[in-house]
């Protein structure tokens, strides 16, 4: 900033250097964010808590979501339940993120790596750029970049860094989509808590992330176009501490959200596991298959399973012989 002073300095004249008369405006300005940088200070001190695992509990204060057939989105346990059931699984997923998820994919393909394809195919199609403008990178074709050659590789990568700081994520979104889609299975309550408190925080970090940014531009403008302005000098000071304060908040509330989102896949996917464990997929029901050798025996075993009698015909008073029929 001091640079740019100088060559303000050097350049212009010294009525726009003075604050071209705007400095009485410029001290009213910094006296008011005087009075409300204590308050936001003061509230990024008190949330300093939300950024750490210590956020889950803000979770419960929003809404479970519809009901659904069956309660609970039709899952075995509950993802509450989950870290009750299976805690050593629940730990390992929650403590190692990126091992935790590269062993559920396994798992949710049953062991069978040659279904294997870039995050299943689910984000195929064009990302980044290539959105806004055909033809520019990326575009993303599951299963076109030799992933039956080594899956084991691709994986690991997927949930490391192919996404970026979001890899573990993603690749945890798209194990539990299959999952659901396999099962049938519906959103747990709390799984839509977790989403709709995560959205509502990523909204509030961003708007105060633009606030910030304004901030910050406004501080160095107003500090270096009227250096010799004490009303902007001061205005410039106050806004530079506004700035750092909502830069703050951002950092805390990102925290948090981090947070929450890698206790709630530990949970989520330690009730994954327990599914995978003990359900069948809901799609295939059981058939009851009778292997015919003998009509009329096994007819009359037939009778005798669905009575509920057993064959002992061995005991039974035979019945009476008939004599001759009469004409």
């Amino acid at each position: 900033m001091e640079a740019g002073q100088n060559c303000v300095s050097g350049v212009c004249c010294d009525c726009w250097t003075n604050g071209c008369g705007c400095n009485g405006a410029f001290g009213a300005i910094a006296d008011g964010l005087e009075a409300v940088n204590p308050a936001m200070e003061y509230c990024a001190d008190c949330i300093w808590l939300m950024g750490s695992p210590l956020a889950f509990p803000l979770v419960f204060c929003f809404p479970a979501g519809p009901e659904t057939d069956p309660p609970g989105g039709g899952w075995q346990i509950s993802m509450l339940s989950a870290p009750l059931k299976r805690p050593l699984k629940c730990l390992l997923y929650t403590a190692c993120t990126p091992c935790g998820q590269w062993h559920m994919r396994r798992k949710a393909l049953k062991g069978d790596m040659t279904k294997y394809k870039l995050w299943q195919g689910m984000h195929d199609g064009p990302q980044c750029c290539a959105r806004r403008c055909p033809g520019a990178p990326i575009t993303i074709e599951a299963g076109t970049y030799g992933e039956q050659d080594c899956p084991n590789l691709f994986l690991c990568a997927e949930v490391t860094c192919l996404a970026g700081i979001w890899s573990t994520c993603c690749a945890f979104q798209v194990t539990r989509r299959l999952i659901k889609d396999e099962y049938n299975l519906g959103t747990d309550p709390t799984e839509h808590r977790v989403n709709s408190c995560i959205r509502f925080f990523s909204r509030l970090a961003a708007q105060l992330c633009g606030c910030a940014i304004c901030l910050r531009c406004s501080s160095c403008l107003v500090g270096c176009c009227a250096p010799d302005s004490e009303g902007a000098q001061e205005c410039s000071g106050e806004a530079g501490r506004a700035s750092r304060a909502c830069f703050q908040c951002v950092r805390i509330c990102w925290r948090g959200i981090w947070s929450v989102k890698i206790l709630a896949m530990g949970c989520m996917s330690a009730q994954q596991d327990y599914e995978l464990v003990y359900d069948q997929p809901l799609t295939v029901k059981p058939v009851v298959v009778s292997n015919k050798m003998e009509r009329g025996q096994d007819e009359q075993m037939e009778r005798g399973a669905v009575s509920g009698e057993e064959d002992d015909s061995w005991w039974k008073k035979p019945p009476p012989a008939q004599g001759p029929s009469r004409n």
